[in-house]
C-alpha cells in the first residue's frame, strides 16, 4: 500500500474525482436522474481572497484567546504571502505616521525587517519541532500565527499612535511593549498545544523561549527605521546663518562658559541677591532667543540682576556670544552661579523656554549640532549638585507641567506654561514671543512684580486669549513650596527692588488690589 501524494507543505493532495459513468437521459423506470449531484464538485475550495478572509477571522479568534480548528484555516504559500504583505503594509504605515515630516523611505529598513522576520520564522519552526509537531502541522500553525500576528500588530500600531497623544512615561511605554509581547507568547502557546500536540507545560516553556529570543534581538540586530526625517530638506529651509561649523562651535564652548561665568558678580553680604539663568533651547526659531534676551534685560532693570545674569542659548545669530543651551553647559552654569552666590541666602531664577514633548522632554535643538534633550530629573539633579537652595523655576514649553513633580521642594517655586498633558502656544518662526512669555513677562510682571501673584494675572491673560482664538486651554500651572513664599517676601524688601516696584504700572486686575492689598504677600 503506497502513501497518498502530498504537496510542498506535506499535506495530502485530494485526488481528482473519477469520471461519473455515462447514464441515459432516462433510466429503466423512465425517471430523470438527479443531475445536481453529478454536476457539483466533491468539495468547493474558497477563492484566494475568500480564504484570506477566513484566515483573518480565525486570526481574530486566536488573538482573543480561542484556538481555531485546523479545518478553519486555509494554508498554502499564497496565503502566507498575502498575510506577509499585509504585515509589511502595517509596518510601513505605522513607521511613516511616527516619523516627523518630511519623511523619506529608507530601503535599509527592509534589511532589518527581513532579518527580524527570518529570525522569527526560524524560531517558530524550531519550537514547533521541539513541541513534537511535523512539517504537515507547521503549515496551518504558521498561517494561524501570521493571521493572529496581523491583528496584534494592528493593535500595537494603533496604541503607538495613541501614545503620541497621551502622556506615558518611558516605564509605561516599555510596559505596553511587554504586554504585547506576552500577548504574542500566549497565542503561540495555544498553537503549540492545539496544533503541534505539545503538553501545556512544554508549550508554555517553548513559547517563553521564542519570546525571549525575539526580545533579545532588539539589541542584537542593528535596527534601521523604514522612514526617516529628511534633515537635508529641514536644513535647506533654515536661514543661511543656521548652517554652522559644528567643530568651531564645539571647541568654543569652554571659552564661552569661562567668559560668561567670570563676568558674574559675587553676592553682597547682608543682601538677598537674585541671580538669573535664562536658557533658550530651540535654536531654529528666534522666538526663544528673543524671550531670554528680553527677560535678562527686564530682570537686570527691575530685579537688580545686572552682573548676576547668565544666558545659554541655541541660535546662529548669537553662537559666538552665548554658550550653547546644552545639558553640560546648564550643569556648569549652575555650578558657576552657585560659586558666586550665597546658596543659603540668595535666590536663583531659572527661566527655560523651548519646545516640549508629551513625555516631558525639554527640547535642546540646534540643527547639525546634535544635543540631548533635558528631562525634569536632569534639571533637578543639576540644581541639587550645584547646592542652590532657593529656586524660582519657570518652564515655558508644551507639556511643561510634567516638570513640577520632579522640581518641587519647600524652597522652590515652579511655574509652567502648560499642564502636563497640554500644549502651549505662540512659538514658531514668525513669532516674537510665546503666549505665556508675553503674559508673564510683558503683561504681568510690569503690573505685579511679585512672582507668585503675577502668575494669576498671566494665567488669566492666557486663558482670555485662548478663548478669543478658540484654541484648547493650555492650563498654566504653579507650585509654591512651603518656605519659598516667605523667602521671596524678604527679597522684595531689598531697597533696589522697592525702587523698581514703585514704578510698576497700576492694573485693576492685580492680585494685590482690593481686599488683599494689605496682606503680607502684597507688601514689598
Amino acid at each position: 500500500m503506497t502513501d497518498s501524494p502530498r504537496d510542498a507543505w506535506d499535506q495530502p493532495v485530494q485526488s481528482a474525482p473519477e469520471q461519473a459513468p455515462v447514464v441515459n437521459p432516462q433510466d429503466d423506470d423512465g425517471a430523470l436522474p438527479d443531475t445536481r449531484a453529478l454536476n457539483s464538485p466533491a468539495q468547493t475550495q474558497p477563492g484566494l481572497f475568500h480564504a484570506l478572509g477566513l484566515n483573518l477571522r480565525a486570526g481574530i479568534k486566536l488573538a482573543l484567546g480561542h484556538t481555531p480548528a485546523p479545518a478553519e484555516l486555509h494554508s498554502g504559500l499564497e496565503q502566507c504571502l498575502l498575510l506577509g504583505t499585509l504585515l509589511l503594509g502595517l509596518e510601513l504605515g505605522g513607521s511613516f505616521l511616527s516619523t516627523e515630516a518630511p519623511a523619506l523611505f529608507d530601503a535599509y529598513g527592509l534589511n532589518y525587517l527581513g532579518a527580524s522576520w527570518l529570525l522569527s520564522l526560524f524560531m517558530l519552526l524550531l519550537v514547533t519541532r521541539l513541541a513534537g509537531g511535523t512539517r504537515a502541522s507547521f503549515a496551518p500553525l504558521l498561517v494561524a500565527f501570521l493571521s493572529a500576528a496581523l491583528w496584534i500588530t494592528l493593535i500595537s500600531q494603533l496604541l503607538w499612535q495613541a501614545q503620541q497623544y497621551l502622556v506615558l512615561s518611558e516605564t509605561l511605554t516599555w510596559g505596553l511593549f511587554v504586554v504585547l509581547l506576552l500577548w504574542q507568547w500566549r497565542v503561540l502557546v495555544r498553537l503549540l498545544h492545539g496544533f503541534a500536540g505539545a503538553r501545556p507545560l512544554r508549550a508554555f516553556v517553548l513559547g517563553g523561549f521564542y519570546s525571549l529570543v525575539l526580545l533579545a534581538s532588539l539589541w542584537i540586530l542593528p535596527r534601521t527605521e523604514l522612514w526617516y526625517t529628511d534633515e537635508a530638506t529641514e536644513q535647506a529651509t533654515q536661514p543661511p546663518g543656521a548652517r554652522l561649523d559644528v567643530e568651531t562651535v564645539f571647541y568654543a564652548q569652554p571659552g564661552l562658559m569661562q567668559q560668561s561665568l567670570a563676568a558674574l558678580q559675587p553676592q553682597r553680604p547682608g543682601v538677598t541677591d537674585l541671580y538669573l539663568l535664562a536658557l533658550g533651547g530651540f535654536g531654529l526659531e528666534d522666538v526663544f532667543l528673543k524671550e531670554v534676551e528680553f527677560v535678562r534685560e527686564q530682570f537686570d532693570r527691575q530685579y537688580d540682576t545686572a552682573g548676576r545674569s547668565l544666558i545659554l542659548a541655541n541660535n546662529p545669530a548669537r553662537v559666538s556670544q552665548y554658550p550653547l543651551a546644552s545639558r553640560p553647559n546648564l550643569a556648569q552654569g549652575l555650578q558657576g552661579v552657585a560659586q558666586k552666590m550665597d546658596t543659603a541666602e540668595d535666590v536663583l531664577f531659572l527661566f527655560m523656554t523651548s519646545h516640549g514633548s508629551r513625555d516631558h522632554r525639554f527640547s535642546l535643538e540646534f540643527g547639525a549640532i546634535e544635543l540631548n534633550d533635558l528631562t525634569p530629573q536632569q534639571v533637578r539633579q543639576a540644581l541639587d549638585d550645584a547646592g542652590i537652595r532657593w529656586r524660582v523655576i519657570l518652564v515655558s514649553s508644551c507639556f511643561s507641567g510634567g516638570f513640577i513633580e520632579a522640581l518641587q521642594s519647600p524652597e522652590t517655586l515652579v511655574i509652567t506654561a502648560a499642564a502636563a498633558d497640554r500644549t502651549s502656544f505662540g512659538c514658531g518662526v514668525d513669532s516674537d514671543f510665546t503666549y505665556f512669555g508675553t503674559a508673564y513677562f510683558k503683561q504681568a510682571l510690569p503690573r505685579q512684580p511679585r512672582f507668585i501673584q503675577a502668575f494669576d494675572l498671566a494665567n488669566s491673560w492666557v486663558s482670555d486669549r485662548e478663548q478669543q482664538e478658540d484654541i484648547s486651554a493650555s492650563q498654566p500651572q504653579i507650585f509654591v513650596g512651603d518656605a519659598i513664599a516667605k523667602k521671596l517676601d524678604n527679597l522684595y524688601r531689598e531697597p533696589k527692588l522697592q525702587t523698581a516696584f514703585s514704578l510698576a504700572m497700576p492694573d485693576e486686575s492685580s492680585a494685590c488690589d482690593g481686599d488683599d492689598s494689605q496682606s503680607a504677600a502684597c507688601q514689598p
